[in-house]
């Protein structure tokens, strides 16, 4: 038997804590032997509190990257340049969080120093590893139901999200376009690539959006019609994809475990998938392209993650918003 992927957690919120779960309960391929925070007293805490091997600053894993395998970057976006490229120039491979980062040119400079160093990373888009997602790209792909017409999505979400949480505010890099809105777009560009034309329109407060509509357009005539919002109380999402000869219906997308299909002439399908946390199949993705020797997945591509945030920083842009 392999011996197991050794992980670090680089930020320490709730994020981490889930990565933490997950790995010591599901992931029977990796364990987690560090944490690694700007702070000594905070990452000596979150320490005793898992039971990990290590506590550390970001500057001890750099000095000391053969203790770890690779390092799952989970902090605030507007230190995820700064991090990730730390341990790359490091030689430790990285997993980073999605919003990869707060604008295009920080992240072609991510991606440029993992190709200096020759050392693996990728975003950390974890629904596109969902077999929910897997089964939608084979559906479309296969094209039973003819060519997509329309896609329609929205993550609207608030619940948990204190007045002072990093999403409201701009020097944490937040908004719902970075924070959600980011899903959307990977969800889209998965299904139909880049668009021709992309409008956006929403409500900006304190330097950061708070909801935006937009919209991807495509040769003849096809639209994505896509919302992200924090002005509700409860999560809502879903994602539905119109085709030729029938509907595809992904409730709670960004997490699916069902996937219903409503033929136009035939009897609606519902697909279901197990119930365990979906941060499972990433990590067991980029454990198995470290044991292989990769340096770039095929299903989370660098150039799939530069179209993003070239998006998402459009986006920004037409709302006013810059970082």
């Amino acid at each position: 038997m392999e011996p197991k992927i050794r992980w670090a957690v680089c930020g320490l919120g709730r994020i981490s804590k889930r990565f933490v779960k997950v790995v010591t309960r599901l992931a029977k391929d990796a364990e987690i032997i560090a944490c690694v925070s700007s702070s000594k007293e905070r990452a000596l805490a979150y320490q005793k509190r898992f039971g990990l091997k290590y506590a550390l600053t970001y500057q001890e894993l750099a000095d000391n990257p053969t203790l770890v395998d690779a390092v799952y970057v989970c902090s605030n976006i507007n230190k995820h340049s700064d991090n990730v490229k730390m341990f790359l120039n490091a030689k430790i491979p990285v997993l980073c969080e999605k919003a990869f980062s707060f604008n295009y040119s920080t992240a072609l400079e991510m991606i440029e120093c993992s190709k200096e160093n020759n050392t693996i990373l990728m975003e950390a888009m974890w629904t596109r590893f969902l077999p929910a997602t897997q089964f939608v790209k084979q559906i479309t792909d296969s094209k039973e139901l003819g060519n997509i017409s329309s896609l329609t999505g929205w993550f609207w979400a608030g619940i948990g999200h204190g007045p002072n949480s990093r999403i409201y505010k701009k020097e944490t890099c937040g908004g719902s376009i970075l924070d959600i809105g980011v899903y959307l777009v990977h969800y889209s560009l998965m299904l139909l690539g880049m668009p021709e034309k992309i409008e956006a329109a929403g409500k900006v407060i304190k330097d950061v959006d708070r909801w935006c509509n937009f919209s991807f357009f495509y040769p003849d005539g096809i639209r994505a019609k896509l919302s992200s919002s924090f002005r509700f109380l409860a999560i809502r999402e879903s994602f539905t994809i119109k085709c030729d000869f029938g509907t595809i219906i992904i409730p709670r997308f960004f997490d699916a475990k069902r996937v219903i299909i409503k033929p136009a002439n035939g009897k609606k399908m519902i697909k279901r998938f197990k119930k365990i946390d979906g941060f499972l199949y990433e990590i067991e993705h980029f454990n198995q392209l470290i044991r292989d020797g990769k340096k770039e997945s095929p299903l989370m591509t660098h150039q799939r993650t530069l179209d993003v945030m070239r998006i998402l920083e459009e986006l920004n842009r037409q709302l006013g918003v810059s970082f």
